[in-house]
């Protein structure tokens, strides 16, 4: 009997973000992903089962790879993405489904058993197709997974890592199964990923949409001690400014983190 855990995390999609606020930088490419998932996953008119399903099952896309620098919300969005795509399919009785899976949840040390581990993954995929059911394989950091066989640091047990990822991947039906990869260095990637899944900028928020999420973390009422949310916005941009002066990107982050760390000093004293 194994007790290892399973080689992937099931995400309740039922569940209302408390990460997700309303960002135009992010919005846009939430919306592209969820357009994507509704052509294929859909069952209306113009969908995929609507104008291909019945004379091409297994069709040369299979999903995308969100790529961006750290911080800048691509895991969430995917996230956001199919949640907002859940209540649209269960209005049509089509369950959705979201596997997040890691380079954690992956590695193992005995020979096999991380090429074992992935292929859990598509099994547990392909168990779940049917006509009311869909699923999400969301790859976390898919660069450190998957590394390019042109890397130096590459070795046998990667190559075989990636020869099964593609062995499974051109098997997948995409109108039953799709694909959502993130990534913080595109060009690390295996250039037989980049050939298979499509790659999609997700930039860094502005600075004022960084603010916007920062104000969101903050007290709605500022503190007993009596500094205002707006002072305490003006203590976090000085925070930000310093972090990016020392080299940090933009990122949501980013504006989480000094305003957490403005609360910590103005009500826990932590300096």
């Amino acid at each position: 009997m194994s007790f290892d855990s399973p080689a992937y995390r099931k995400i309740d999609l039922s569940e209302r973000s408390t990460q997700i606020i309303s960002i135009p930088t992010q919005e846009e490419y939430i919306d592209q992903m969820v357009n994507a998932m509704r052509f294929f996953f859909g069952t209306g008119d113009d969908t995929y089962a609507d104008l291909y399903s019945s004379t091409k099952q297994n069709f040369g896309f299979k999903g995308f790879v969100l790529a961006g620098p750290p911080g800048s919300g691509k895991t969430e969005a995917v996230t956001e993405a199919g949640r907002r795509l859940w209540g649209e399919l269960a209005e049509k009785s089509i369950e959705l489904k979201l596997l997040h899976i890691s380079t954690a949840d992956i590695n193992r040390g005995r020979v096999g058993e991380m090429e074992q581990r992935l292929r859990s993954v598509f099994q547990e995929a392909k168990a779940e197709i049917g006509e009311r059911t869909r699923t999400i394989l969301l790859f976390d950091d898919i660069d450190t997974l998957l590394m390019s066989r042109d890397d130096k640091r590459s070795e046998e047990w990667s190559v075989s890592l990636n020869a099964t990822f593609f062995h499974e991947l051109d098997r997948l039906r995409t109108d039953r199964t799709m694909i959502c990869a993130t990534t913080n260095k595109s060009d690390n990637l295996d250039s037989a990923v980049k050939s298979r899944l499509t790659i999609k900028q997700a930039p860094p928020p502005t600075f004022d949409e960084m603010l916007t999420v920062a104000r969101e973390e903050l007290p709605i009422r500022g503190t007993r001690k009596g500094v205002t949310r707006d002072e305490l916005l003006k203590k976090v941009v000085v925070r930000i400014n310093q972090s990016i002066e020392e080299g940090e990107p933009y990122s949501f982050r980013l504006a989480r983190k000094s305003a957490y760390e403005v609360i910590m000093n103005e009500v826990v004293g932590w300096e």
